[in-house]
């Protein structure tokens, strides 16, 4: 599903990719959470556009990533963003999540960038980086182990197919 909120054409080549957790707070499936966080990224109203949503072994993607859309404030023009899937932050960011997120890094944003580093920060993380703090705690808070947990697994299947 196209995103109709791009905001402009990447200047610099990212400098990575955001893991943002869509936290709709309903008690919901993974799937289900992916399907509306999916049909939410394709409205004009709410002005946020992220690359993909991501859910288990399911992708949507939604923005080029020659482009970017908002999402990490000024962090958006400079970072790749993808959605996962997760009701909460006790919702875990399962296996099939993390192999659909390495097709998408792998098949899109490599595709476009060659030489997109593999760094993964959380939206809480960015915020701090880049010098604001709107609390974010998507995917997980700052801080928290299962932030680190995320990334080691994503790289270690990225290890296995071969992909710096």
């Amino acid at each position: 599903m196209p995103c109709p909120n791009v905001a402009g054409r990447f200047v610099n080549p990212p400098q990575g990719v955001i893991l943002h957790g869509s936290r709709s707070g309903r008690p919901q499936s993974a799937e289900a959470e992916y399907q509306g966080t999916a049909a939410y990224a394709t409205q004009r109203s709410h002005g946020l556009g992220w690359h993909a949503t991501i859910g288990p072994l399911l992708v949507a993607t939604h923005i080029d990533p020659q482009w970017y859309g908002y999402h990490a404030r000024s962090a958006s023009t400079k970072l790749l963003g993808v959605e996962f899937a997760q009701p909460t932050v006790n919702d875990p960011i399962n296996d099939g999540m993390v192999e659909a997120f390495v097709w998408w890094f792998i098949n899109h944003a490599r595709k476009a960038w060659p030489s997109l580093p593999t760094y993964f920060p959380t939206h809480a993380e960015v915020d701090r980086s880049f010098g604001f703090n709107d609390f974010k705690s998507d995917v997980y808070p700052h801080g928290d182990d299962r932030a680190s947990e995320l990334r080691a697994r994503i790289l270690a299947r990225l290890t296995v197919l071969g992909v710096k």
